[in-house]
């Protein structure tokens, strides 16, 4: 996981708002890996992309998910800072949908800030998912409402 993450990093501009990479970049990650690896089969494009897109990105996004939720905390340095049975009890139930995060209860993960360096938009996904480039703030007439607020406030 680390030569994958390492090496995306290295390489984060090719990667699209979502953090997903092309194929010739997963294909360039599976040739650098090679190079690393110490003991099992050697790694396929298909291999390197589903650990990326099926559990390291899930990591993230699970994390920040997490963070998003009104009332949970989650840091690379406390990490859940679990104490006490209500924080316990917190954790766990967010857990029991989303176990990749269980180990990052009390400590955290060594490769969140390559993570959110390599995801600009953090791990916004889906649908309704804000993003900059296609936001659209609305451009309600202020003057108009703020004219009718003073005129009906003695400002004639």
């Amino acid at each position: 996981i680390s030569n994958i993450i390492h090496y995306l990093h290295q390489h984060q501009a090719e990667a699209g708002d979502n953090g997903n990479f092309k194929s010739s970049t997963y294909h360039s990650a599976t040739q650098h890996i090679a190079q690393h690896l110490t003991s099992g089969p050697m790694k396929t494009t298909a291999m390197v992309r589903n650990k990326w897109l099926l559990h390291i990105q899930k990591i993230y996004q699970d994390l920040e998910g997490f963070c998003t939720k009104s009332g949970h905390h989650w840091d690379n340095t406390c990490a859940a800072g679990v104490q006490g049975k209500f924080d316990k009890e917190v954790f766990e139930d967010y857990v029991k949908n989303h176990l990749l995060i269980q180990p990052f209860k009390n400590s955290g993960w060594e490769f969140y800030d390559l993570m959110l360096n390599i995801m600009p938009n953090g791990a916004a996904h889906g649908t309704n998912a804000f993003t900059l480039g296609t936001s659209h703030v609305s451009t309600m007439d202020y003057d108009t409402e703020h004219l009718a607020l003073a005129t009906s406030d003695g400002g004639e």
